[in-house]
């Protein structure tokens, strides 16, 4: 078994931080008698309905950062015929090495321009669908240190700590891959 273990960058920490921080500080505010604007309970100003909502939104709050956690990629490792995406709590991504067919370490800014269609864009990482020059999924926990690896024709992109080493043991796993200089993200 290989494994590329995948830190946080500076900005993620940052950006993870101050969103933890205000979706924790939610309900606090939102139930603080403190501040005379007593949302969730009943001496707040708004009628039983948007009490009840105000409620359950607030409790939520918490549970968006908590599911963003579990989501979010930690390692990369290469065992029993796969690759597959470690996540914190929740079960891997895997892909079949027997369907990869290129691997390219892509240049800094690679991500620049990308759209995210349906993922998170910073809190504990960057995972998800994400569109440039074709749809492609992103595992990562930084926007520098990216590889791109083609699986039957589709694009994942990850960040290991080290690019080079992820690379080297990718294709010692699959020598026919081959290292491509074909990468859409940037052409």
């Amino acid at each position: 078994m290989r494994q590329y273990p995948m830190s946080l960058s500076t900005g993620v920490k940052l950006v993870t931080g101050l969103v933890v921080l205000f979706l924790c500080a939610v309900p606090v505010v939102a139930w603080s008698r403190s501040l005379g604007i007593l949302i969730g309970g009943p001496d707040g100003p708004a009628g039983p309905v948007v009490q009840v909502a105000a409620r359950w939104g607030t409790l939520l709050a918490p549970l968006i950062a908590l599911f963003c956690w579990a989501l979010s990629p930690k390692a990369i490792e290469i065992e029993g015929g796969e690759l597959r995406v470690l996540r914190r709590a929740w079960r891997a991504a895997t892909f079949p090495l027997s369907r990869v067919d290129g691997v390219t370490v892509l240049p800094a800014g690679a991500l620049r321009g990308a759209v995210r269609t349906f993922g998170n864009g910073g809190l504990f990482g960057y995972y998800g669908w994400y569109y440039k020059k074709g749809p492609f999924r992103l595992y990562a926990t930084r926007t520098d240190r990216l590889v791109q690896v083609g699986i039957d024709g589709k694009r994942i992109v990850v960040s290991p700590d080290d690019p080079q080493r992820f690379v080297d043991g990718l294709l010692s796993a699959v020598p026919r891959a081959g290292e491509s200089r074909n990468n859409r993200l940037t052409r």
